[in-house]
């Protein structure tokens, strides 16, 4: 057998070799036949003698004979392809120096037909190509089956190392990353020998400084915690870093927190999570500024500190902000699930941040959101009220700001009230509905709210309330007052609750009453960013859990921190919103969240218009509705909004001498008990329902609106327009008369058309 039968490779065999070999053996390759192409150009010129003609004649007739032999025998097929690949080089060559010698003279293409030979067998590469080499992916050893990356991560430490160690428990970080930690085992009696990061690095062919080997906790000398970091930050150095920080500047005598020592501390790819306690018999105490300074943080966000109120707390330091990017919200984030509870965002561990809507042990839930314009308010109330929607809830929203606080809300919640009287009328409304329940419970016998039975839950929105708690008139500041108190006390008994947001938490903006601020911040409380240090700490009393302590949230945060950016000149646009960011305490739990994302456009969100669907508003009884009507007369034509222009209630009930008394609902039967129910009487003069003072009527103002709807619907604007010389809430008071008497119907909310058209 010929030389290069003995090297050639069995035809179903392959050779897995690393690339760097693959690669040398094309450059020889394409070397050789770049002299041959120079040999096959100049050597024809020089000499075409016998000596020349014998030698490409031999090289020709000896490649037919290498590979005529092969096909004697049938079962070397493939041998036959392998051996012909491995002739084209020759063959080719032999032709073209044999056809430059036989003709006469010198032509140009004998300098060109060798380049370009030289040229095709470098591209085709035929005799590395015929080798079979296969690049290597895994290792291997001894010609076995590949070794895994574990095995081969031990092998390189035994062949680096010695048998004086091994390496067990080897656990790669990802798949796709050489990253891995492991444990290093000496022989019994003996410790680990000392390695510098040079030999660590070495061993598996890592950057200086990736590898590092730490003590592992509970073992002795003979046992040590290996981890390598050649793509990924070595998060476990700085958290061993911050353990030396925190003994030296937090829990040393004068340090930002006295006393309370470093437990232990674990190392996640973007935060380090610290335990902490402060000695028997001391109440724990993190002052958050103070440690954001102690560790160099300028970024308050990117620290937050959890407490259990007695000793022991959780700091958890993050590289940047963790709520910076946060999702849009789902529908099945939205739907209730039997605890009562939906999902409004994400907390900063990456958790969900969930609320209840209603508990299943105490019925229906108040609440406060506290927070400065554009601290994201609307987008929680939102996010709440499209899954009250989703969730068969009652939702009443009373928008003091005239509407435009949720504007998302308006026609998708059975009662959307605007502007101070609106929200007033609902809440008395709201007020009937309540007693009206609680008489029937007394009269069945039942003690607590079972949902749905024969009930659904009811919960009240009242956005911006501080404008009417703290409204110029006095009836209407004391009735809003008294009323929201009393259904905050009693409500949850019989599933109604009520939830109020404000800018702020002083008494003089909730109608002088404590208790109300107290009320609300047993539910659900959501501090978001706030203007003062007052409203936070009065959020805060009484709820947050012991050492608790909070810094406001920044309008804006920047990539290197507010100073650098201010010190740099940028743009106070150059940061990044933190609309949303909020601390919600829950059960004695303080979480730092945000809710999903959702984005304004033209003034509204339609990401979360969209959460609310399309079906129709979930609505009260026959019954409730009858209570809610005697309560209040509006509420029958809630749906116009009569009074959201009126301020004062004085403006409502005030117009011209010859009113007549708005139509009062029939003493229609009570689906829900068999009696017609009774309507409350206002401790403050304020007409609602039947016993209610008149609303002023022009004379002739209905004739003229019935007038002019006979060409056709027209908005409550084109109305109040085509009647400029009457106030615009007499035409909507006429408007509302006309539909109780049922001469006039709404085509849609705000279009108006005769009920004979």
């Amino acid at each position: 057998m010929s030389t290069i039968d003995q090297a050639a490779p069995a035809a179903d065999t392959t050779k897995h070799v690393p690339g760097h070999v693959i690669h040398r053996r094309v450059l020889a390759e394409r070397t050789s036949y770049a002299l041959a192409a120079a040999g096959m150009a100049i050597g024809p010129q020089l000499d075409d003698g016998f000596f020349s003609y014998a030698g490409s004649a031999g090289l020709a007739a000896g490649t037919f004979a290498w590979l005529y032999a092969k096909t004697k025998d049938p079962d070397q097929g493939m041998a036959v392809l392998t051996r012909a690949q491995r002739a084209i080089p020759f063959l080719t060559a032999a032709g073209t120096y044999i056809t430059s010698l036989v003709t006469p003279g010198f032509n140009w293409w004998e300098v060109v037909t060798p380049a370009a030979w030289a040229g095709l067998m470098g591209w085709m590469a035929p005799l590395t190509r015929s080798a079979g080499l296969v690049l290597q992916l895994t290792e291997y050893q001894d010609g076995s089956e590949p070794l895994s990356y574990e095995q081969f991560l031990a092998a390189k430490w035994a062949q680096a190392t010695g048998d004086g160690t091994r390496l067990v428990s080897i656990a790669p970080f990802r798949a796709d990353r050489p990253d891995f930690e492991a444990v290093v085992v000496a022989q019994a009696g003996r410790p680990v020998p000392t390695f510098n990061e040079v030999q660590l690095a070495a061993a598996f062919d890592f950057p200086v400084g990736t590898v590092k080997i730490r003590p592992v906790p509970g073992s002795g000398p003979g046992r040590m915690r290996l981890i390598a970091r050649p793509t990924t930050e070595d998060t476990e150095r700085a958290a061993e870093g911050l353990r030396g920080l925190w003994e030296t500047a937090v829990s040393a005598t004068g340090g930002a927190a006295p006393g309370v020592d470093l437990i232990d501390h674990r190392s996640e790819p973007h935060r380090i999570v610290l335990l902490v306690a402060s000695p028997p018999g001391k109440e724990i105490r993190l002052p958050h500024t103070a440690i954001c300074s102690a560790f160099g943080i300028d970024d308050p966000s990117r620290l937050v500190i959890e407490t259990d109120g007695i000793r022991q707390g959780v700091v958890s330091v993050y590289k940047t902000n963790p709520l910076m990017k946060v999702r849009k919200a789902t529908v099945d984030d939205l739907t209730m699930d039997a605890k009562g509870r939906i999902t409004i965002g994400i907390c900063h561990d990456g958790k969900p941040a969930r609320m209840r809507l209603w508990d299943p042990g105490q019925g229906a839930l108040r609440g406060i959101t506290a927070g400065v314009t554009g601290a994201g308010k609307s987008v929680l109330q939102n996010l709440i009220l499209a899954a009250e929607k989703r969730s068969g809830v009652v939702s009443w929203v009373g928008d003091v700001q005239g509407g435009m606080s949720l504007p998302e809300a308006e026609g998708r919640v059975d009662w959307f009230a605007k502007g101070p009287v609106e929200t007033l009328l609902m809440l008395t409304a709201a007020h009937a509905v309540m007693k009206y329940r609680e008489r029937l419970s007394n009269e069945m016998g039942r003690g607590d709210f079972a949902l749905g039975r024969p009930w659904p839950l009811i919960n009240i929105t009242l956005d911006e309330i501080n404008r009417l708690l703290s409204h110029p008139d006095e009836a209407m500041r004391k009735a809003a007052a008294y009323m929201i108190a009393d259904i905050q006390k009693t409500g949850r008994k019989v599933g109604i609750g009520i939830r109020l947001a404000v800018q702020s938490l002083h008494l003089k903006d909730l109608g002088d009453d404590d208790a109300i601020r107290q009320q609300g911040k047993v539910g659900a409380l959501f501090l978001m960013r706030t203007a003062s240090s007052s409203t936070r700490e009065m959020g805060l009393d009484g709820i947050a859990p012991a050492g608790f302590q909070m810094e406001n949230i920044p309008a804006r945060i920047y990539e290197n921190g507010q100073i650098e950016a201010l010190f740099s000149g940028k743009d106070d646009e150059d940061g990044e919103s933190t609309a949303g960011m909020a601390y919600m305490f829950l059960d004695g739990r303080a979480k730092f969240m945000r809710t999903f994302f959702a984005e304004k456009v033209d003034g509204v969100y339609p990401d979360l218009i969209a959460l609310y669907g399309d079906e129709p508003a979930n609505g009260l009884t026959d019954g409730e509705a009858q209570a809610a009507q005697a309560g209040a007369a509006i509420y029958g034509v809630r749906h116009t909004n009569p009074y959201a222009d009126c301020d004062t209630l004085a403006q409502a009930f005030s117009d011209a001498p010859g009113s007549q008394p708005m139509a009062a609902p029939p003493a229609a039967t009570d689906g829900d008990s068999g009696e017609a129910p009774a309507p409350p009487q206002s401790p403050f003069g304020i007409p609602f329902g039947n016993s209610g003072p008149d609303i002023g009527e022009e004379p002739g103002l209905q004739d003229q609106i019935l007038e002019l709807l006979t060409d056709g619907p027209m908005a409550l604007k084109q109305l109040r327009e085509a009647l400029p010389a009457f106030e615009p809430s007499s035409v909507s008071n006429a408007c509302s008369q006309l539909k109780a008497k049922g001469l006039a119907k709404t085509v849609k909310r705000g279009v108006w058309q005769r009920s004979d058209s």
